[in-house]
């Protein structure tokens, strides 16, 4: 067996560790694939060319296994793919001092279990026990818990 048949095989494993790390990861197919062709491909270097050229091709394999890992961490490879926006969002941030038990407020969207009510002039996610409050509505805070306001449709 040529040097260019066992070059072709650690190549074609490194690629598909490469392809593992930067272009698909969470599959592990690849580089358990890849890894195993580059084993593959230095056990045959062994019995091929002895344990010098063995040593040489291993020695070679890693280092440039690395390195290339390395360069492709740094070089900025995964910024294209990388997402740039910033959740801007919040939960429900609930101030015991501003909102209570029995406070009383609207419904801003339909509450069908979760919507939008405006209770003490501050919007707040809120959800009811099951029922379905129409938008308008007058509402009536029942309960406060785990950051979650309940409410319920106030009756006159």
């Amino acid at each position: 067996m040529s040097w260019w048949v066992i070059i072709l095989i650690l190549i074609g494993g490194w690629l598909l560790v490469f392809l593992e790390i930067f272009f698909i990861p969470g599959t592990t197919v690849f580089a358990i694939i890849g890894s195993a062709t580059m084993v593959t491909g230095i056990i045959l270097a062994y019995s091929t060319f002895g344990a010098v050229g063995g040593t040489i091709t291993l020695v070679a394999t890693a280092v440039f296994t690395i390195i290339s890992v390395v360069y492709g961490f740094k070089s900025g490879l995964l910024k294209g793919m990388m997402l740039k926006s910033k959740l801007e969002g919040k939960t429900n941030v609930i101030d015991e001092a501003k909102i209570k038990v029995g406070d009383a407020g609207k419904a801003m969207s339909k509450i069908a279990p979760i919507g939008k009510g405006l209770i003490n002039d501050e919007s707040y996610e809120v959800q009811t026990q099951g029922e379905w409050i129409e938008e308008g509505k007058p509402i009536e805070v029942i309960r406060i818990a785990l950051n979650k306001i309940f409410v319920k449709e106030k009756t006159a």
